[in-house]
């Protein structure tokens, strides 16, 4: 029986694949791609760009847009059993961006696939808030400084932001302006930095809310230092 790898592939830049990602996806006999409604599949156009998938049988797992638990079950079910049926025959990968540990709907096939007799192992990505650090050159978090990733539109969300330490906001989707006024209530439009499709050609930087003339791609990343650290970087 063949195993089934979630494969994280980072979070834009092929280069910052990991060299196992690229070994494990290039091992797999079929490399199970996840796509929603309008998605361009972007995962493995970055994943061709550092692996040899020559010869590689293809397949797409379609994930509805919706937040009906009931539906969303099914289908998790659904995309286990086909992934079950090409696992008789041939190890899977699954390549996803960033990494899997954060926000990856492959948790949920992954520990259906298990129940159902098969191997799985995780490989780590580089996360999309890592990629965005790094090109905006500041640190996320030093010394005893807390660190918090925060979807937008939990609970208490506004309150989150109030905690101490560096916030990543992620999730936003087509609700940025929303989250750029929240943020301009709280003061916080200065020292929160943006980054749009980071790491791909289109990629934007912006070092303010204020900066934002058009709209934002669906992978974007805020994030809200201390306004003392903002200020010394």
């Amino acid at each position: 029986m063949g195993k089934l790898y979630g494969v994280g592939v980072g979070a834009g830049d092929p280069q910052l694949m990991t060299v196992k990602a690229v070994k494990i996806l290039e091992s797999c006999g079929v490399i199970a791609v996840p796509r929603t409604k309008g998605e361009n599949t972007l995962a493995l156009s970055i994943a061709q760009q550092a692996a040899d998938l020559t010869g590689k049988l293809i397949i797409y797992l379609d994930f509805p847009m919706t937040r009906d638990k009931k539906l969303l079950d099914e289908n998790y079910d659904s995309i286990a059993q086909l992934l079950c049926n090409e696992l008789a025959e041939n190890d899977v990968a699954v390549p996803v961006l960033g990494d899997i540990s954060v926000y990856s709907t492959f948790s949920y096939i992954g520990a259906r696939v298990e129940k159902m007799g098969f191997e799985t192992e995780i490989c780590p990505g580089v996360t999309s808030f890592s990629a965005a650090a790094a090109k905006l050159k500041l640190p996320l978090c030093l010394g005893n400084e807390p660190f918090h990733v925060i979807p937008f539109g939990c609970e208490d969300f506004e309150a989150q932001l109030d905690i101490c330490g560096t916030k990543v906001i992620m999730k936003t989707g087509s609700r940025y302006m929303e989250l750029a006024e929240i943020l301009r209530r709280k003061g916080l439009s200065k020292c929160t930095a943006i980054v749009e499709n980071c790491g791909l050609p289109n990629e934007r930087i912006y070092h303010s809310i204020d900066e934002i003339k058009d709209e934002l791609s669906y992978f974007t990343v805020f994030i809200v230092y201390d306004k003392e650290k903002r200020h010394e970087a």
